[in-house]
């Protein structure tokens, strides 16, 4: 293996890196890190590009003195106060220096994948606070903790708002919410597409309260990924609006499609395991930048764009026992474009001489899918088989095409033409998130 990393010290830390694991993905998800020998920097920390993703776990015990409020402030103390110490410590570290995070306690073995500059650098900051849920049910009739956005540290008995002496934010996520959280927001950019808009939504000053982050939530995933607009008005969400989202049929119809989006979960992970086992045909000797590059434009995308690219594969897989299956896809990401070609595989022949003609097919269309879009910088293309032949092999080719020239696209145009690549109208993806959604839940 080209490195090892840690799996979590306690049982909620190895519970929260393997969440965090199945949610972000092996490449990018990282428990116990350290800042130098014995000392712990963060319990995990996500990088992706420019976004890191702090999280400090602490599960504590809810003390029984008899005094209720002596109780709360002690715990909110002990989990989320030194939580939130923990990670602003970690964000002013990682600012100053990116290059001594290591992996292991010894500080011998560093972060494989680069910290992005600290001008560059967007921080999200998360405090998993476990232990709570008993109490704060006897107390409030909810098992998770309040939001409450103008609550000062622990001004407020099993709510949670601002917390002092940090940069930001800190979002809190306890034994109710947190494994919700990770499933339903299983992307990097479902994950900080969330956590964003609803930093945004504090910041404006009108939202006041939700008896639970998961009736935010809730409200969130069913109104278009978007909050209300600002009104004159303090507001707040539905007492109980997470269990009416979850119950209805839309809802768990959009879940189950989302189930076929493993396929690429599976693809990127694949991947990245013969990376790591420096088990590839071809590039074992990329540095991991290199390979992280391309598997993180494939790790951008949604959930939602996930289930669109698995699906437009599969299909293509199934129609390509007949014989090559070529297509183009445009990414969510405004810069990408996504270009398949599938083959039926060698049929019993060489299958060296089979591959390098699906290659070449792929880099053809790859050109071709440039001239069709010109303003799309990436292109990565993938050669496949059809499903269940024998002998089958993948190919990924990330092309950027950042510096072309107008000869560049005019050789692309003619290798289109020539080809008859990607000519006439092209194919669409009908999919909705929710089949059939009409107007559901509200605030």
């Amino acid at each position: 293996m080209r490195f090892e990393k840690a799996s979590g010290l306690t049982a909620s830390e190895r519970v929260l890196a393997d969440l965090c694991e199945k949610s972000f993905l092996s490449l990018w998800s990282y428990p116990n890190l350290y800042r130098k020998s014995g000392k712990e920097l963060t319990d995990l920390l996500v990088v992706f590009g420019d976004d890191v993703i702090l999280f400090s776990d602490k599960s504590c015990a809810f003390p029984n003195s008899g005094y209720a409020d002596l109780d709360w402030r002690r715990w909110f103390r002990r989990s989320i106060t030194k939580s939130a110490e923990q990670i602003t410590q970690a964000e002013d570290w990682i600012k100053r220096q990116p290059s001594r995070v290591f992996l292991d306690a010894k500080a011998t073995r560093p972060l494989p994948v680069p910290l992005p500059p600290a001008d560059r650098m967007r921080v999200t900051r998360v405090c998993i606070a476990l232990g709570a849920a008993e109490r704060c049910k006897a107390a409030t009739g909810y098992a998770s903790l309040e939001l409450s956005p103008p609550t000062l540290d622990d001004e407020k008995p099993f709510a949670i708002g601002r917390i002092s002496n940090t940069h930001g934010w800190v979002h809190v996520f306890d034994d109710a919410t947190l494994p919700v959280i990770l499933a339903e927001l299983s992307t990097i950019a479902d994950f900080l597409d969330y956590l964003r808009k609803k930093e945004a939504l504090y910041d404006e000053g009108k939202y006041v309260r939700s008896f639970s982050e998961l009736d935010l939530l809730g409200y969130f995933l069913w109104n278009n990924r978007t909050f209300p607009e600002v009104g004159c008005d303090p507001y707040g969400t539905d007492p109980d609006l997470w269990v009416k989202v979850e119950a209805d049929a839309k809802f768990l119809a959009g879940r189950e499609e989302n189930k076929v989006s493993a396929f690429w979960d599976g693809l990127i992970e694949y991947l990245t395991d013969l990376y790591m086992k420096e088990e590839l045909e071809h590039g074992n000797d990329h540095e991991v930048t290199d390979h992280e590059r391309m598997v993180r434009i494939m790790a951008a995308v949604t959930r939602f764009m996930r289930r669109v690219i698995s699906k437009w594969i599969l299909e293509r897989a199934e129609l390509a026992k007949k014989g090559y299956v070529g297509s183009l896809l445009q990414s969510e990401q405004k810069d990408v474009l996504y270009v398949l070609v599938i083959g039926p595989g060698d049929g019993g022949k060489d299958h060296e001489t089979y591959r390098d003609d699906r290659k070449k097919r792929l880099a053809a269309r790859m050109y071709a899918a440039k001239a069709v879009h010109p303003e799309r910088r990436i292109i990565l293309g993938m050669a496949l088989d059809a499903r269940d032949v024998k002998g089958s092999s993948e190919d990924f080719i990330l092309m950027d095409t950042s510096e072309w020239t107008a000869e560049d696209l005019a050789r692309a145009e003619a290798i289109r033409q020539e080809g008859q690549f990607f000519v006439g109208q092209q194919s669409r993806i009908d999919e909705k998130e929710y089949p059939d959604a009409a107007a559901g839940p509200g605030a």
